[in-house]
């Protein structure tokens, strides 16, 4: 995985279609006040992501393509959220790790159309394989929102961009995956 390609890319898609991600967000940030409602539209930004990457034109009403997948949005959600709570009761760095190798997972959940624990499973599994890639990137994603969530407003331009990011950087190392799956069995 190239990092820097990654993030010009991924601003590229944002810029193709800045005022659909912009509204998008805007809207899940503010429907996530009513807390039922965080799961489908963080599903949602991750769906119009997923449609940016993939060259096609992204609708502000994308944001709520999650509530078609309301269970399986909360079932990643809850489960994700188990497992991290767990990883930072125990010393803090455990949950870290963890963290790091989890930004895959909502990515996961959209691109394979995964239930929520295989979409955790094969994040983890990435993140491990992808390690110091996967950390390099957690750490630009980590700075920016800091940065974005520092300036008012700034999150509605931040966010979109890091959801992009990690879910091109997701498509991206599942394709590799699948090309090397595919070679190492044409030499067999």
């Amino acid at each position: 995985m190239q990092i820097g390609t990654i993030m010009t890319d991924s601003w590229n898609i944002f810029k193709n279609n800045i005022v659909a991600y912009i509204i998008g967000t805007l809207i899940a940030v503010i429907g996530s006040i009513f807390i039922i409602t965080i799961a489908p539209l963080s599903y949602g930004l991750t769906y119009m992501a997923v449609r940016g990457i993939k060259g096609e034109t992204v609708e502000i009403n994308d944001v709520f393509e999650g509530f078609n997948y309301f269970i399986r949005s909360w079932v990643f959600v809850i489960a994700a959220g188990i497992l991290l709570m767990i990883g930072y009761i125990f010393l803090v760095i455990p949950g870290i790790i963890l963290s790091i190798l989890l930004i895959y997972a909502l990515p996961l959940l959209v691109l394979r159309d995964y239930g929520g624990i295989d979409a955790i499973k094969e994040s983890i599994n990435i993140g491990k394989d992808n390690f110091t890639d996967t950390l390099i990137l957690f750490v630009i994603i980590v700075v920016l929102n800091a940065i974005g969530g520092g300036i008012p407003l700034a999150f509605a331009l931040v966010l979109p961009y890091t959801t992009i990011c990690y879910t091109l950087a997701a498509s991206s190392l599942i394709e590799e995956t699948s090309n090397t799956t595919a070679v190492a069995g044409e030499i067999e």
